[in-house]
């Protein structure tokens, strides 16, 4: 169907439907006045219903008066072109020219307003027929059959003609999800509402006649419906204001609200059962009729109540964890399958799209090699090498036909790594957390507390997985659209992850997409980068003496050679043991478990002798290499050194020590110092040491980046878990930076490692806030030439030092002043020939 036919199909819909409301309104109007004229007393059910009713369609009257208005204005400024525009063309001239700020309604505001009242009105006329079927039946039992039948009809009818008003109009104006959501909202909370007001008053008159518990408990639900429909209009109203961004991206606010709704349906779904149940099996005494209608009434709103509260729950979940659409998809792909040159291009394309001078920078092909070694041990399941742990690659790409413009379709390529069995009781400290892992934990019958986790990147080394390949116009937008892929891939996929967690340095593009695509943006904990850019050409103690602090520049090679101590820098791992991966599973395994007996954050998986093994073989042999440390001949630690030649850098993780061993020789120490000593030489720019045990990392030359992790989690309760337990980890590193800076001596130098400035270049890429944030510098300048003009400058400026032979002078000069003021205080004191006349001063 072409756009043409299209767009005026749904303006005749429209206007359908506005003579479909027109000519119910007349129906029901006419059958109201039938039903009031009927009883002169107007005592019974339907002639107070129809009064009722006369009142509702007034508002009718008004709401559709109002949406003439509002579609008059808008055929003022028709043009027959727009039913061949675009789609934003056609919205800005159906939402109105809010241009014109003289008007204080615009068109768009009053067509949410017509909506929102039609909704209103549709649910009201419903519930007011469903009301007037079941008091019929049971109480009025007899005459007038024809204005009854009349009065239930045209409400159902006016009922249907404002839910066909209601779509013409969210169709005609192509009303975007959350808007349509917001409608519904507000309309169920009013309709939540009304019964709620109908519970009550109903049950207080049973209660009255018959004090039985399912009454009282219908009570309480009436209660608690009206608590949660006002909790609901205020939180419509927040949505509608300034603060609706605010509070939708909040984690804790939307919390109360859900958990009432959840009281709400169990509450309702108790007692409505308990009335269903009573009145199945109640044997109703002669003239005890009210009392099976007053269970049958309640059973109808109650489960009325359970559907709406239901549909408000899903609205409101919907409002917090929009799924957002993406111009790309994800699909998976095996790269043991992939062919070289699809490898090689993916390769080039990571390495050149943004560049490898950033901080964070990962060149292709060691990214492509590191995900294919790490793929084989990651096969999901209890088979794998790494129990329960999966590797998943995806490719971003535009859903296209043509095989031959897919290559150019790429986005990015994603690494992500799935805990199939996250254990949370591994958070939870001592005894306490092993007795909740035996009965909730992945292992146990009832796993409450196993979730499946997706890890977006590396946690060894630990290191974003989204590497883009390709570079738009908008980098933050091109970020945001296939971070929404994954989300997407995610939610598609045949067993979800519970939590997608994206970790980034703030140098990295990702933190700047977060909120766009739904990411909860936190800080975690920093990450130590040992940056030697502008220490090159520096000898490793020029570069002690210049970047660390005077208590830092120990030798701590010497001391650990005096004590017995050995190092092993190799590409060959089996240099450093024959039985390497057992080995160092071993010394990984047990700092492992002295970082968390001190309480901080546990692995995500245990590294074992497979995954070493899998990285000596598989990892390109440039790429890795081993540094182990031995004392007395026995391993005492180890580390692997990951390589990035294009973007020189070098990341050393899976750090493993043997305590009893290594503290008394400061083997760790020696370890970290020999390793920057290394990149200095072989002209590494970047030593990334990873976000744990900062303090030593940093006295070895070690500067601090922001670290920063997006999480994205469908269940509001475990967002505010995942918020809280991020707040207590970030409390925890700033309660240990006071630690480390109390009492500690300012030392000003503009050549430190610890306050070294950002550059431009650090950046993926450089907004205006980020440069304005950081203060960026334009370019690095080397130390090494900064101290050389430094020294010539010196030489050409005349020295305020004074000379020897000056200072001899000035010294001889102040002793002949100093000896002349003292003889002058002698000759004051001597006495004179007459004692009765003062001595007189001389000149």
């Amino acid at each position: 169907m072409s756009t043409r036919s299209t767009f005026r199909g749904r303006v005749q819909a429209l206007w359908l439907s506005y003579m479909c409301v027109w000519a119910s309104t007349i129906c029901l109007m006419g059958s109201c006045i039938w039903a009031i004229n009927a009883d002169d007393n107007c005592n019974t059910h339907l002639c107070i219903a129809a009064s009722y009713v006369l009142v509702l369609c007034l508002a009718v009257l008004a709401n559709t008066a109002l949406a003439t208005y509002n579609n008059w204005r808008a055929a003022r400024n028709w043009n027959p072109a727009l039913e061949e525009a675009d789609l934003e063309e056609r919205k800005s001239f159906i939402g109105g020219d809010n241009t014109d700020r003289d008007k204080s309604l615009s068109i768009g505001t009053l067509t949410f307003v017509e909506c929102t009242i039609s909704m209103i009105l549709a649910l009201l006329f419903l519930y007011a027929s469903m009301m007037s079927i079941i008091f019929w039946t049971r109480v009025e039992g007899g005459g007038g059959f024809p204005q009854y039948l009349a009065f239930v009809f045209s409400v159902l009818a006016s009922s249907l003609s404002q839910f066909y008003t209601l779509w013409a109009k969210m169709s005609y104006v192509d009303a975007p999800k959350e808007t349509r959501n917001k409608v519904i909202l507000l309309g169920s909370n009013v309709l939540l509402l009304a019964m709620g007001l109908t519970l009550v008053s109903i049950n207080i008159e049973l209660t009255n006649s018959e004090d039985r518990w399912v009454f009282h408990g219908m009570m309480i639900v009436g209660f608690l419906c009206c608590a949660s429909a006002f909790s609901g209009l205020l939180i419509t109203a927040v949505m509608h204001s300034q603060l609706s961004q605010a509070y939708l991206s909040s984690t804790a606010l939307p919390l109360p609200y859900l958990f009432i709704e959840m009281f709400v349906l169990s509450t309702a779904t108790l007692f409505t059962a308990g009335n269903i149940t009573y009145s199945a099996v109640l044997e109703i005494a002669p003239g005890k009729s009210m009392l099976l209608t007053g269970l049958e009434i309640n059973s109808a709103i109650g489960v009325v109540v359970c559907l709406v509260t239901f549909v408000i729950h899903n609205v409101y979940d919907a409002l917090l964890n929009p799924r957002l659409p993406s111009r790309y998809i994800a699909k998976e792909v095996d790269l043991a399958s992939v062919d070289d040159a699809t490898l090689a291009r993916w390769a080039d394309n990571i390495t050149n799209t943004y560049g490898t001078k950033y901080i964070g920078a990962w060149d292709g092909e060691a990214a492509i090699s590191l995900m294919m070694a790490q793929a084989q041990v990651k096969r999901g399941g209890s088979s794998s090498p790494i129990k329960n742990v999966k590797a998943v690659v995806l490719v971003i790409e535009e859903e296209s036909k043509d095989e031959e413009k897919r290559d150019a379709m790429e986005a990015a390529i994603v690494f992500v790594t799935i805990v199939e069995k996250f254990n949370l009781c591994n958070y939870l400290p001592g005894r306490f957390g092993e007795m909740l892992s035996c009965l909730l934990g992945p292992d146990s019958i009832f796993p409450a507390l196993s979730l499946r986790w997706g890890l977006v990147g590396f946690q060894f080394p630990f290191h974003s997985g989204i590497f883009l390949t390709r570079r738009g116009s908008d980098p933050v937008d091109e970020m945001t659209q296939v971070q929404r892929a994954i989300v997407n891939w995610n939610d598609n996929a045949e067993i979800p992850c519970n939590v997608l967690f994206s970790p980034c340095q703030i140098t990295q593009l990702d933190s700047l997409a977060f909120q766009q695509s739904n990411f909860m943006n936190l800080t975690i904990g920093p990450t130590v980068i040992v940056d030697l850019r502008r220490y090159k050409g520096l000898k490793y103690k020029e570069f002690q003496r210049l970047a660390l602090k005077k208590g830092n520049r120990r030798n701590h090679n010497d001391y650990f050679a005096k004590h017995g101590g050995s190092i092993c820098i190799s590409r060959d791992f089996k240099e450093f043991d024959g039985d390497f991966p057992q080995v160092c599973a071993s010394l990984c395994s047990s700092t492992a478990d002295q970082r968390k007996a001190r309480g901080e954050v546990p692995q995500l998986y245990p590294i074992n002798a497979s995954f070493y093994e899998t990285i000596a073989k598989n990892h390109k042999h440039q790429f890795r290499r081993i540094f182990g440390v031995r004392v007395h001949g026995e391993a005492a630690g180890t580390a692997v050194v990951f390589e990035f030649p294009k973007s020189k850098l070098l990341t050393s993780d899976m750090q493993g020590l043997r305590h009893e061993l290594s503290r008394p020789t400061r083997a760790y120490f020696a370890m970290l110092a020999q390793t920057v000593e290394k990149a200095l030489e072989e002209g590494f720019d970047f030593l990334d040491f990873g976000p744990t045990t900062i303090f030593p990392k940093m006295d070895v030359g070690g500067r601090l980046i922001e670290c920063r992790a997006g999480y994205h989690t469908r269940s509001m309760v475990m967002r505010a878990l995942l918020k809280q337990g991020n707040d207590n980890f970030r409390s925890q590193e700033e309660a240990a930076m006071k630690r480390m800076k109390s009492g500690e001596k300012s030392e000003e130098c503009k050549y430190r490692s610890h306050n070294l400035p950002f550059v431009k270049s650090d950046f993926q890429v450089c907004t205006d806030d980020i440069q304005m944030a950081y203060n960026l510098e334009e370019k690095i300048v080397l130390y090494k030439d900064m101290i050389a003009k430094e020294q010539k400058d010196k030489k050409h400026r005349p020295s305020d030092k004074k000379s020897k032979k000056q200072i001899n002078k000035e010294r001889r000069k102040a002793a002949r002043k100093a000896k002349i003021a003292e003889n002058k205080q002698k000759r004051m004191q001597m006495p004179t020939a007459n004692p009765t006349v003062a001595p007189t001063e001389r000149l």
